[in-house]
């Protein structure tokens, strides 16, 4: 997990185009100008600057593209690797028979959470951008994107590694036993 902290900067590059497509299946309302690694004060983040791709409508505004209009979310880049984290944290102590069935366990948390990493940040960038519009135009309103990302910035990234970790051992429990049954 240590390793995790040490090549986060040199990970991330490699799920920012995963982050792209995904933002773009998202939200088709903005327009990607830049999504990369920057600096912001001391912290590591993921930087998305965008601008309208066409005119909206907000909470009963009219708000119109503008080329020049740009708009930024960020996010830490600290936040792809929570609930990797923490899902390993429980993998790894939660009791196992073998070596095999834990290399199976870390396997399947691996695999669910690149997808959840794929859907977590561009839907925590999106919301992000949203609550900018509804902040200004709409203060108070409701929104499903603002609500996932207040979700996830109040510990959602926690529950996902969670769960990750619950389904994993259990899908490699069963697949031990199940073979177990096969001899």
């Amino acid at each position: 997990m240590i390793l995790i902290i040490f090549f986060a900067e040199d990970i991330t590059p490699f799920l920012l185009p995963l982050y792209r497509a995904a933002f773009q299946l998202i939200d088709s309302d903005f327009r990607i100008l830049s999504l990369g690694l920057s600096m912001e004060g001391a912290d590591h983040v993921i930087r998305l600057n965008v601008t309208l791709s066409h005119a909206i409508v907000v909470a009963g505004h009219l708000v119109m593209a503008n080329p020049e209009g740009i708009a930024s979310a960020t996010t830490l880049i600290g936040n792809v690797f929570q609930p990797l984290t923490i899902g390993l944290i429980a993998v790894l102590t939660w009791p196992s028979r073998s070596w095999l069935n834990v290399s199976l366990r870390v396997m399947i948390l691996i695999s669910l959470l690149l997808i959840e990493t794929a859907v977590d940040i561009p839907l925590l960038l999106a919301g992000n951008l949203w609550g900018l519009f509804l902040d200004n135009l709409s203060p108070g309103s409701w929104s499903p994107l603002t609500s996932w990302a207040d979700f996830l910035q109040g510990g959602g990234r926690y529950a996902a590694g969670l769960m990750a970790a619950i389904i994993s051992i259990a899908t490699s429990d069963f697949v031990s036993s199940f073979r177990g049954h096969l001899r």
